[in-house]
């Protein structure tokens, strides 16, 4: 959280400084504010206007007295929704207790689109990637070979129907680092993930890197539907919540000692549409969690930044999806799109990577 001496100008992410300062004003989980309530910014004067349920906007100034006075107000929503089970967001959407339900479960949107009271559609037309992290430091994917042979075997199709089911307008295959349909995209060296996946192929490469058999240690978090398909290897299975899957990423220690060999999460396409994004980068203790260490496709992440056109950057760009391949930075699981759901009373709402609140208001 952000502390109370912390400046608004002087965050780098200041639409996420304005909801931690919220939250510390109002004694609030970030993820409570962000289901029922509707903040909105007044830079001038550093406050947060919220809209409650059947109320027009009081203002909340963002001072540490308001932090303390606020959680004995009178003032607040009356009933916070932050109940984890998605079945459990349905009703309250439907009968208009909810406004906003930023990711709608796709088995559900049949339902809400019968709702006449309700709109549903694309989150972000720039959608999500599936990551396959694979650990770096350690056995099997300290050798490249069981990387590679992760990309021989690894079936995108698995993964993605795992999440959006049978609706192929919500996915498509992924055989590069960055984002379809951004003026980067390339294929170049993502051969290895098209065609009939080679199982023998793979099983010889793990062989050769000397893998036999012993269980790797993979976290999955049971409640992010990207996290049900892996299968391959022999894996000692961590279900963990999102939470803790993200607190233990950071252990370098070995997989007996706290540590991971693997763990799958998603990210969202507007972080990926070019070489400016940490999970590419392959530069050691700097990297993202994973730790590659791979010299060519740091010297062409260099060279994108030194590019002087277009055409030099995405020369660069080939060149850097196809070093990132043959390193294997980490597994690519293709590329998805998600609903969400609101209110028809409720305006403002606009398709983007993240829930923002400027512009968002509610009709009397």
């Amino acid at each position: 959280m952000i502390g109370e001496e912390a400046s608004l100008d002087e965050a780098s992410r200041p639409e996420l400084a304005v909801i931690k300062r919220f939250a510390l004003a109002t004694s609030r989980r970030i993820e409570e504010i962000v289901t029922l309530s509707w903040p909105q910014v007044d830079w001038e004067n550093r406050e947060v206007r919220l809209m409650q349920k059947g109320q027009h906007y009081r203002t909340i100034p963002l001072t540490a007295e308001t932090r303390r006075s606020s959680a004995r107000s009178k003032g607040g929503p009356r009933r916070m929704d932050s109940d984890p089970r998605p079945r459990h967001r349905l009703r309250p959407l439907q009968k208009g207790e909810v406004d906003w339900w930023e990711t709608a479960i796709l088995d559900l949107v049949p339902l809400l689109r019968k709702n006449r009271n309700v709109m549903v559609d694309i989150a972000d037309p720039l959608g999500n990637i599936g990551i396959f992290r694979m650990n770096h430091l350690h056995p099997p994917f300290k050798d490249v070979r069981a990387r590679r042979a992760v990309l021989m075997a690894l079936s995108q199709e698995d993964y993605m129907r795992a999440i959006v089911g049978n609706d192929d307008s919500l996915w498509k295959p992924m055989p590069s680092y960055f984002t379809p349909g951004a003026p980067l995209y390339t294929e170049e060296g993502g051969e290895i993930l098209k065609g009939p996946r080679n199982f023998d192929a793979a099983k010889r490469l793990l062989a050769e890197s000397g893998y036999a058999g012993q269980p790797v240690t993979c976290l999955v978090a049971q409640d992010t539907p990207v996290l049900k398909a892996w299968g391959g290897m022999k894996a000692d299975i961590v279900a963990l919540d999102s939470g803790t899957l993200f607190a233990r990423m950071p252990q370098k220690s070995p997989p007996a000692e706290g540590g991971w060999n693997m763990f799958l999460v998603w990210g969202n396409g507007a972080a990926n549409i070019s070489p400016a994004q940490l999970i590419i980068r392959a530069n050691g203790d700097g990297a993202w969690f994973g730790w590659p260490n791979g010299l060519q496709v740091e010297t062409e992440v260099t060279a994108w930044y030194d590019a002087k056109t277009l055409d030099e950057e995405k020369a660069a760009v080939r060149r850097l999806n196809r070093a990132a391949f043959d390193h294997v930075v980490y597994a690519p699981l293709g590329f998805f799109q998600l609903y969400q759901a609101w209110r028809k009373d409720v305006t403002g709402i606009v398709p983007s990577p993240l829930a923002f609140f400027w512009g968002v208001s509610k009709t009397a």
